[in-house]
């Protein structure tokens, strides 16, 4: 059972029972890595913001808004970017394992966590899929107690493995982690729990909080569940962890439409948690940009006017970044003055340096031999 939590400020930056865990963390002498760098950002007082991205771009722009700490790479976001399917278990693992190499480079210095899913198989699938994000260069794996193949965990029909399992699965993880630091390394693991909305648990929240408590005993790095229903729950999983233990995170998802609320940072922070993700934030803002440019194009198609058209930043229906402006994101204007530092013609006097060439009783004359 988790310990109770004595009565603290209710920002995590004033929290006594973090102090501890959060200078030893702060003494560390280990190289910066990328877990190095978001085990730092949430050392810090406050709750850290996650946009969750799903390809190269979405982690570009994560990354050149110099706003954020760190990324999340969304299953859900991947499986419907790279296949247009919904997420229940279709992408393979080397498709994940691809895409992550892919958003972890083009972030740069913004650590990336990576969904793991249920570790995409038994143990040694586990294991192998801790091993492969590290070398892809994820921060963090979040694992998952899902019945495999997953499926969203907002989706019907979600089942979770039993309690023994469930701790199993997490261990195999941890190990894994454990193996790539004593080499050296450095890898987060995020135990995650799927029980609030399970179809096969009676009580969800109890079944959670107890999974949560597990997966932070066995020495997770971070522990959240999915899909609190209040903010009582929300609540819940602070109030009951170990002093000095895990950090916490709350993931977040806009469904207005089914009276949902989202809370801000600040927020989150308030009720003790380290880390807020927004997993669908940004690829439903790009699907309804898409959406929105579309009908223009639509609009224009049938009207027949070139007026009706998506044009750059009026803000009319399918508003378009500049060119110059979709030039930069992409990196043209770097790669134009790369091409200019290697053209050819600068090296004339490198060449006109060496002195001709040819051969004079057997020595050597203008440094080359032929």
């Amino acid at each position: 059972a988790w310990a109770t939590a004595r009565p603290r400020a209710l920002a995590p930056g004033h929290a006594p029972w973090r102090v501890t865990r959060r200078n030893a963390v702060c003494r560390a002498t280990t190289p910066e890595t990328p877990a190095s760098r978001l085990r730092q950002s949430l050392t810090k007082p406050g709750c850290l913001v996650m946009p969750s991205v799903y390809d190269a771009l979405g982690a570009k722009l994560v990354q050149r808004s110099g706003a954020f700490e760190c990324a999340f790479m969304s299953g859900y976001g991947v499986a419907l970017s790279r296949l247009g399917d919904p997420d229940v278990g279709l992408v393979a693992f080397a498709e994940v394992v691809d895409a992550g190499k892919h958003v972890c480079r083009a972030a740069g210095d913004v650590p990336v966590v990576g969904d793991g899913d249920t570790g995409f198989g038994g143990v040694a699938n586990v294991r192998r899929s801790v091993f492969e994000f590290h070398r892809a260069g994820f921060a963090a794996i979040s694992i998952e107690d899902q019945v495999f193949p997953k499926r969203c965990a907002f989706a019907q029909g979600v089942k979770v493995v039993d309690r023994l399992e469930a701790v199993a699965r997490l261990k195999a993880a941890l190990d894994a982690r454990d193996e790539i630091r004593a080499k050296g390394g450095d890898i987060l693991v995020i135990g995650r729990t799927d029980c609030r909305l399970a179809d096969n648990v009676d009580d969800g929240l109890r079944e959670a909080l107890w999974r949560c408590a597990a997966f932070e005993e066995l020495g997770a790095d971070i522990v959240y569940f999915e899909a609190p229903q209040s903010v009582s729950e929300m609540r819940a999983l602070n109030e009951r962890k170990k002093q000095g233990g895990a950090f916490t995170m709350l993931a977040q998802v806009e469904k207005a439409d089914e009276g949902g609320t989202v809370l801000s940072a600040k927020q989150c922070a308030e009720l003790g948690y380290d880390a807020a993700l927004f997993g669908l934030t940004l690829i439903n803002a790009s699907a309804a940009a898409m959406q929105s440019a579309l009908a223009g194009m639509s609009q224009s198609a049938q009207s027949g006017l070139a007026a009706e058209h998506p044009k750059c930043g009026d803000g009319s229906l399918g508003s378009l970044l500049s060119f110059a402006e979709l030039n930069e994101i992409a990196g043209m204007p770097a790669h134009r003055q790369l091409e200019q530092k290697y053209l050819p013609a600068n090296f004339q006097s490198f060449a006109d340096g060496i002195g001709a060439v040819g051969m004079d009783g057997g020595g050597r004359k203008g440094g080359i031999v032929l």
